[in-house]
């Protein structure tokens, strides 16, 4: 894979990534607002909160991978 195409996979992979965890928090306050009684809150919070923490993790990880490859001229 050539550089170009590289930088522009982690761009637009750490865009997704970020996008994935918003959807994800926007999911999480939805079902603790319309109170599903099925699920557990907690249980919800705890896992959500996770998901949230790691594909926010991953999404600023490639971007800032994608912007040390540029500085380098990899």
């Amino acid at each position: 894979m050539n550089k170009k195409t590289r930088e522009l996979v982690l761009i637009k992979s750490g865009e997704y990534m970020l996008d994935i965890s918003k959807l994800v928090f926007g999911g999480i306050v939805l079902v603790v607002i319309m109170q599903i009684e099925n699920m557990s809150n907690q249980i919800l919070l705890i896992s959500g909160s996770i998901a949230v923490a790691l594909t926010a993790i991953l999404g600023l990880f490639f971007t800032s991978k994608s912007q040390s490859n540029k500085k380098k001229g990899e």
